[in-house]
């Protein structure tokens, strides 16, 4: 606890220095909120004030053609009643010509549209929470070295190829990934991408690569962990589409090669740039000789509204239902059935 107060204070101090000193652009997020969860297997409700995550966001030029990212934030873990201090970002880009760069720290893995435009600032999020690959596929941080390019030629062609620690941080578990989109017209993005990475110890890392714990798995020893994405974006004035679709392909000696898919998407309709009406679509499944996420399937589907005050403050309201998918009855780690309503504001200080 003395370690998570000191290190926001030495954030505020240092941050409030750089700012005056006009050399770096501090801002902060957060967001509050308030579930209403009906789970059907007990006949349970649960009711929950949220403290969300509280960031803050610095950047700014470090020298010539040398700039700073950095991304903090303050965690409440009503569990525990205690507050968690996370450094998200921390890297130092480099662009050497034109569009393209060198960077290296710790950073967002270039997976998915979503882990590339988002951050952990929910105010952005066009729903009030991830899609379920975030808790189960996604190797949502990663540090180390990555080579960029963005908005270059007629399509806005953009890739990036990084080496990188993999799952955890500790440097034990390499990885690869490559990804490439292009943005043929405003508004529009098209992606896809491969990730690769071997893990030395599945037990000791089998909750480090997402921010939610994954499936429960005695399995304890190697594994090769590839993921493929894809990723379709078109947010016009009106009219706002997200696909993202992932396939999670584990092997181990033992069971051989699992494959697992996730599919998210969202549509959403902005009515007069304030009200945003939309449609949440979310389903997840991994195979029963899966020894890393482990054999679990869920479907998730909603309605929600957003009302957007101004772009520093907005007001989100979400009705989920999810559900089991029913070919999976032999699976022992079936996911509940139940009912989530949810109402967050989120807010951003510039």
């Amino acid at each position: 606890m003395k370690f998570n107060y000191l290190f926001l204070v030495i954030i505020i101090f240092s941050s409030s220095f750089l700012f005056s000193q006009k050399k770096f652009q501090v801002k902060g997020f957060g967001h509050l909120g308030y579930d209403v969860e009906y789970h059907e297997d007990d006949e349970e409700v649960d009711l929950d004030y949220v403290l969300g995550e509280q960031s803050l966001f610095i950047s700014g030029s470090l020298a010539k053609k040398f700039s700073y990212l950095g991304e903090f934030s303050l965690n409440y873990d009503h569990h525990t009643n205690a507050v968690r201090a996370s450094i998200r970002r921390a890297r130092v880009k480099y662009n050497y010509f034109g569009n393209h760069s060198v960077i290296i720290g710790q950073m967002h893995t270039p997976i998915n549209y979503w882990n590339d435009v988002y951050f952990h600032a929910r105010i952005f999020y066009p729903t009030a929470d991830r899609p379920l690959s975030f808790s189960y596929f996604i190797p949502i941080h990663s540090l180390g070295i990555r080579a960029q390019g963005q908005n270059i030629g007629k399509l806005n062609f953009g890739y990036d190829i990084q080496s990188s620690s993999g799952h955890g941080i500790d440097g034990t578990n390499p990885s690869f990934t490559s990804a490439m989109h292009i943005k043929p017209v405003e508004g529009m993005r098209i992606g896809a991408s491969y990730y690769y990475s071997h893990l030395k110890d599945v037990n000791a890392l089998h909750h480090q690569h997402s921010e939610q714990q994954n499936a429960a798995s005695n399995y304890e020893g190697t594994l090769d962990y590839q993921l493929l994405s894809f990723s379709f974006a078109r947010f016009e004035k009106s009219l706002e589409i997200l696909n993202e679709f992932s396939t999670a392909i584990t092997t181990t000696d033992s069971l051989g090669t699992a494959y697992n898919y996730s599919n998210y998407l969202y549509i959403g309709y902005n009515i007069k740039e304030k009200h945003t009406p939309f449609v949440l679509l979310d389903l997840l499944q991994s195979a029963e000789n899966d020894l890393f996420i482990g054999p679990f399937n869920q479907l998730k589907f909603g309605i929600g509204y957003k009302h957007e005050f101004s772009p520093a403050l907005n007001l989100k309201c979400q009705l989920e239902r999810y559900t089991a998918i029913q070919n999976m009855s032999n699976s022992s780690n079936q996911a509940p059935n139940g009912y989530e309503f949810s109402i967050q504001l989120s807010y951003a200080i510039y």
